[in-house]
């Protein structure tokens, strides 16, 4: 895509951030999400690209919302990798933050600001998360280990009180949640990308439909020589609504067909390589 098409007249500024959005058919939770994203930014050039995935209504009403806005219109319905290929492919900021249209911020938390400098303070850092928590105030959890058959069968057979430790381990309850440690992967509703990293590694993997998009992608990450990592340091909130959590849905089978692409690409045991570990960044002068 010609970037002179996106940011018409900016294409050559710098700026810090690029916010991908994907917009199908979530009204009722844009104005919140479009608003607290632009009130956690202070300090930073954000942009907004908005992909209209073939809404109904269009996407031109959220335009507004950014000084700088790109909106891309899909002609038919892509898939959630497909589409943040093209959130990717469109970007020209430093890094890319992709997210989910069901999240929110506490706009004086400046979320993203502390998002840029914590990805500033870390060079090696491909990919990060932060804190999330749902709207009733427990915690989500973002931060995971690769799934294994046990994790599997465990949270789909509804097992989990039955294998505590499993569970404990795949969520990285051993980390408080506050601290930042590099993990195996995030969960995809809210991504910080660097550019260096993606441009290196490649775009998301289109044969992930929906699921595992997001793992496949830091397990890449991490066998380049990037590390993905979870931020404790800073936090948002997801209206996270599981549709894969019924597991007779559509969204199940979705989910077990992308684990079966998962293992046939990558086995049951993928290694991350082993890289630097989290590093506080040095104090500045006061």
């Amino acid at each position: 895509m010609d970037c002179s098409l996106v940011f018409p007249g900016t294409a050559t500024a710098a700026a810090d951030l690029d916010i991908g959005v994907i917009y199908t058919y979530e009204r009722q939770w844009m104005p919140r999400l479009l608003t607290t994203l632009r009130d956690s930014g202070d300090g930073l050039r954000t942009r907004l690209i908005l992909v209209d995935n073939h809404s109904e209504e269009g996407a031109d009403r959220w335009r507004g919302y950014f000084p700088e806005t790109a909106l891309l219109h899909n002609f038919q319905r892509l898939s959630y990798a497909a589409n943040l290929n093209r959130i990717l492919q469109a970007s020209r900021a430093r890094y890319v933050l992709l997210v989910n249209t069901d999240l929110y911020f506490d706009g004086s938390e400046n979320c993203l600001t502390k998002m840029v400098d914590f990805m500033d303070s870390q060079p090696h850092c491909g990919i990060a998360g932060c804190r999330v928590y749902h709207e009733d105030g427990s915690y989500a959890y973002p931060a995971r280990r690769f799934q294994t058959v046990p994790v599997i069968l465990s949270r789909r057979l509804g097992l989990k009180r039955f294998m505590p430790a499993t569970i404990d381990h795949y969520l990285y309850r051993e980390h408080p949640i506050q601290d930042c440690w590099e993990c195996d992967w995030l969960s995809g509703c809210f991504m910080m990308v660097r550019r260096e990293a993606f441009e290196e590694v490649g775009y998301f993997d289109p044969r992930f439909v929906k699921y595992f998009e997001d793992v496949d992608i830091c397990l890449r990450m991490s066998r380049a020589g990037w590390s993905a990592m979870h931020n404790g340091r800073t936090y948002c909130y997801h209206l996270e609504r599981r549709a894969s959590k019924n597991l007779f849905s559509s969204d199940a089978w979705k989910h077990a067909r992308s684990y079966v692409r998962w293992l046939r690409k990558w086995g049951f045991s993928p290694q991350r390589e082993p890289i630097a570990p989290y590093r506080e960044p040095a104090r500045r002068a006061a």
